[in-house]
């Protein structure tokens, strides 16, 4: 993560949000019909001038101006949780700001990075519940939890996983993304509610004699790659393979794989960013050299729409909560005393 010290910065193009809602039950109908689910893959492709219609399926929900009067500074989003009329952000320099969504106020703020019983080594994701906050330090091996008044309130360990670099709060527990998987602990880790581990999935097969037995290493500085529901339901993005994976609560199964097709042969740089899906769709959102790109599924996984995003900064991520959805960005307008803008998307 980079650290961003200054106030004022070079105008930033607002980040194209695509809200996702409707998620893993209506994507469950849509399995790839006849097809098992080894063979059900899923092109994108160059989208040569296409720009994607986002007006056609998404609007703005609310856009805030985050106030620059205050005893606080918030630099670019790398997640955010919301509870009611205030959004919690976790931003590159691993602040954790408490923003009203009415006034714009920044009314409170965390930053505790350090070695001390409360203080974390590096912030990876953010997320939440009715009452509670939770903070996975990648660094430290551990969750620290948090009234929704910023309070340190507990601290769980999960030094059992090699590599936790990605979270979801699920109805149950939590789901992890563990970067180090082995043949005890596997890709996916699901825990209970203090994140002591009651399931392990996509576990490494040991090497057979003669093979190389290497670990496949995948750490995600700022990423989302689950999707989950209110009934303890998750889409689960595997991105060394990019394979979706469903979780129902007590089983996994794979969904889809995503691929490149063609017409990207050759061309440099390709990688998928995040996937997601709402109504029974699947949109990836990818990078092919000349931006952000999304190419949006039907539920037997027909192109629906594909085109580059519009006035879009490539590198940061889309932030979900529910049928919410978040982009931060730092406002270089010095008239308007406004340090960031918070933008909320929904579905039409």
């Amino acid at each position: 993560m980079i650290a961003c010290f200054n106030m004022k910065r070079v105008a930033r193009c607002l980040y194209l949000i695509v809200p996702l809602c409707g998620l893993v039950l209506s994507f469950m109908t849509g399995c790839g019909g006849k097809k098992s689910a080894d063979e059900v893959v899923v092109r994108f492709r160059d989208p040569g001038e296409k720009q994607f219609p986002i007006k056609d399926f998404f609007q703005i929900d609310r856009n805030v101006n985050v106030r620059a009067d205050g005893d606080y500074f918030m630099s670019d989003v790398s997640d955010a949780f919301f509870s009611d009329d205030f959004a919690f952000i976790l931003d590159q320099r691993q602040a954790v700001s408490k923003v009203d969504l009415k006034t714009g106020q920044i009314v409170s703020q965390l930053h505790q990075i350090g070695r001390g019983p409360n203080d974390y080594l590096n912030a990876m994701n953010l997320t939440g519940d009715d009452e509670h906050l939770y903070l996975l330090d990648m660094g430290g091996k551990s969750v620290h939890v948090y009234d929704h008044d910023l309070n340190h309130q507990d601290k769980f360990n999960i030094d059992y996983m090699p590599g936790p670099s990605s979270f979801t709060k699920i109805k149950d527990g939590f789901m992890f993304l563990n970067s180090f998987e082995n043949d005890s602990i596997g890709l996916f880790v699901v825990t209970d509610n203090r994140c002591r581990k009651t399931g392990t999935f996509l576990k490494k097969e040991p090497a057979q004699e003669g093979e190389d037995d290497e670990m496949n290493f995948f750490v995600i500085n700022i990423g989302k790659y689950f999707i989950p529901d209110s009934y303890g339901n998750v889409v689960c993005h595997n991105p060394n393979t990019d394979e979706l994976f469903l979780y129902d609560g007590k089983t996994i199964w794979k969904l889809c794989q995503i691929k490149k097709d063609d017409s990207l042969t050759g061309t440099p740089g390709v990688y998928i960013k995040q996937v997601f899906t709402f109504n029974g769709n699947t949109l990836v959102n990818y990078f092919c050299g000349k931006g952000a790109c999304y190419a949006l599924f039907d539920k037997n996984y027909n192109l629906i729409e594909e085109g580059l995003g519009v006035n879009e900064v490539p590198f940061f991520p889309i932030c979900q909560e529910g049928n919410k959805f978040i982009t931060a960005f730092i406002s270089d307008d010095e008239a308007d005393n406004v340090q960031a803008q918070i933008v909320i998307y929904k579905t039409k």
